[in-house]
């Protein structure tokens, strides 16, 4: 079983995140689950979402607290939160950020700015989709292609426009994502 935990902020699209990833593995054939957790429910406030993608039945419930990469949306909240926690060694840490944090774990640290990225091809600071790009990239866990399935399925009730550019900025972050 492959576990993954998204940390953001109210309104940066945790959940969404965590729910097209989930997609795109059920899409290549995975069980999947996603799901969020809140907390104090206001915009801006820290929040986290869980997937695990399994070739087999999930019966594990919880919270994922051993996760084997942990996808950090905004830089900020490594000031607050212990996003290393449950990892190990073998771990992965993909931050949006300019520069590679640093981060007192065992695990594997990388940074991507997604949020240029989303500026240049989305023209707003849409990172959450972006951030993805360099998911697939590292974990393989999902491939691009899933993904933009599962970008056009979630985003589907907006503009034909937008969810090309979603798909645009997960391919860029993708390409340049090292």
């Amino acid at each position: 079983m492959y576990k993954i935990r998204i940390h953001g902020r109210g309104g940066q699209g945790a959940k969404k995140a965590a729910k097209m990833v989930g997609l795109a593995a059920f899409k290549m054939g995975k069980q999947v689950q996603d799901f969020a957790l809140y907390g104090a429910e206001r915009r801006g406030a820290p929040v986290m979402s869980f997937v695990r993608i399994s070739d087999d039945l999930i019966l594990e419930r919880g919270y994922v607290e051993d996760p084997d990469v942990v996808l950090v949306l905004d830089r900020t909240l490594l000031d607050l939160v212990n996003v290393a926690n449950g990892l190990t060694g073998d771990g992965l840490i993909l931050v949006n950020s300019k520069q590679k944090p640093a981060i007192d774990t065992p695990a594997e640290v990388k940074n991507v700015d997604a949020t240029s990225i989303a500026l240049d091809t989305i023209g707003k600071p849409i990172f959450n989709t972006t951030m993805l790009g360099a998911l697939a990239k590292f974990t393989h866990i999902i491939s691009i292609d899933a993904l933009n399935r599962a970008i056009e399925e979630e985003l589907s009730n907006y503009p034909e426009e937008m969810i090309e550019a979603n798909k645009t900025a997960v391919r860029k972050c993708y390409e340049v994502a090292k």
